[in-house]
C-alpha cells in the first residue's frame, strides 16, 4: 500500500454511484465519530493523468466502515462504473478528491466519513451518516471534445433601443453551452449562466472576440445567438474545467443596456 493523506474538501453533490441531488453543499474537514477523510494509493497508475475537464471512467465497490473489517471493510453497499466531466459533473467530492494527481490504472482507497458522502441522506443499503470505504480505480481518461461550426449571428428579437457601437457601455445578460450538433440548437453541455447582468465597453478586447463581432449592431431589448468557434473564443487552452481546449460554443444574449460614454 503506498501513500495515506489527509484532504479538505467540500461536498461536492450526492453519491454519484446512486444519483446527482445535493450538488453545492458545503463542508469543512471534521472528523467523524470514527475516521478521518483518507486516501490510500493501492496500485500506482502509469496511464493519463485526470485533469478537471475530462471525461473519466472509474470502477468503485463501496462498503460500510467498520472498525473490526479487513481494510475496515463492513458490508459491500454498491459497485458498478461511471463515466463523468471530472470538476463539473456533480458527483461524491471523495470521487472528486480521490481523483486529483491520479493516473489510468491506479487503484486507490479512500474512508469516506459521511460528509464526504451522502451526509445525513442515506441511499438505498447506505444508512444516514455513514462511514464508508470505497475503492476506486481509474479506468480512462478522454478530452472532452465539441463539435465544429463557423461562426454564426442569429438574431432572436430585434431590439428597438439604442445601437451597439464600438466604445458604448453594454449591459448583458447571457447563457453559454458547449457546442453540440445533435442537440436543439447546438446546445449541448451549459457552462454558465448570467441573469444579474455583465456591463463592458464593446470594441476594446474586454470579452471573447466572438462577442466583439457578433453584438456589434444589435439594439437594446435584442436578444441574439452566438455560435462561436475556438479561435473567436478560447482557442486550444480552453477554460477548464467547463471548457475544454479547441472548443466551440454557443451564448443567447439579451442586451439590456446601450449606455454612450
Amino acid at each position: 500500500m503506498g501513500s495515506s493523506m489527509r484532504r479538505r474538501t467540500g461536498t461536492a453533490g450526492a453519491l454519484a454511484l446512486a444519483l446527482a441531488g445535493l450538488a453545492g453543499c458545503e463542508a469543512t474537514l471534521s472528523p467523524s465519530e470514527r475516521v478521518f477523510f483518507t486516501i490510500d494509493d493501492v496500485v500506482i497508475g502509469t496511464g493519463e493523468l485526470a485533469v478537471p475537464g475530462d471525461w473519466v471512467t472509474i470502477r468503485y465497490v463501496a462498503w460500510l466502515w467498520d472498525e473490526d473489517g479487513t481494510d475496515r471493510k463492513g458490508q459491500q453497499v454498491d459497485s458498478g462504473e461511471r463515466e463523468f466531466v471530472l470538476g463539473v459533473d456533480p458527483v461524491l467530492s471523495a470521487f472528486e478528491e480521490g481523483l486529483a494527481s491520479m493516473r489510468v490504472g491506479g487503484l486507490r482507497r479512500m474512508q469516506v466519513p459521511p460528509e464526504y458522502a451522502l451526509g445525513g441522506e442515506g441511499q438505498g443499503n447506505i444508512p444516514p451518516n455513514s462511514t464508508l470505504v470505497i475503492e476506486m480505480e481509474l479506468l480512462a481518461v478522454r478530452l472532452y471534445v465539441t463539435d465544429s461550426a463557423p461562426f454564426q449571428v442569429i438574431d432572436l428579437r430585434e431590439g428597438d433601443g439604442e445601437t451597439a457601437l464600438n466604445g458604448y457601455v453594454l449591459t448583458v445578460v447571457y447563457a453559454g453551452w458547449l457546442y453540440d450538433a445533435s442537440r436543439p440548437d447546438g446546445k449541448g453541455r451549459q457552462f454558465e449562466v448570467n441573469n444579474d447582468g455583465f456591463s463592458f465597453s464593446l470594441g476594446l478586447g474586454q470579452v471573447l472576440e466572438g462577442w466583439e463581432q457578433g453584438l456589434a449592431g444589435m439594439r437594446e431589448n435584442g436578444e441574439r445567438r452566438l455560435i462561436i468557434p475556438p479561435e473567436m473564443a478560447y482557442r486550444e487552452t480552453g477554460a477548464r474545467p467547463r471548457i475544454p481546449p479547441n472548443a466551440t460554443l454557443v451564448f443567447d444574449v439579451t442586451l439590456h443596456g446601450v449606455r454612450v460614454p
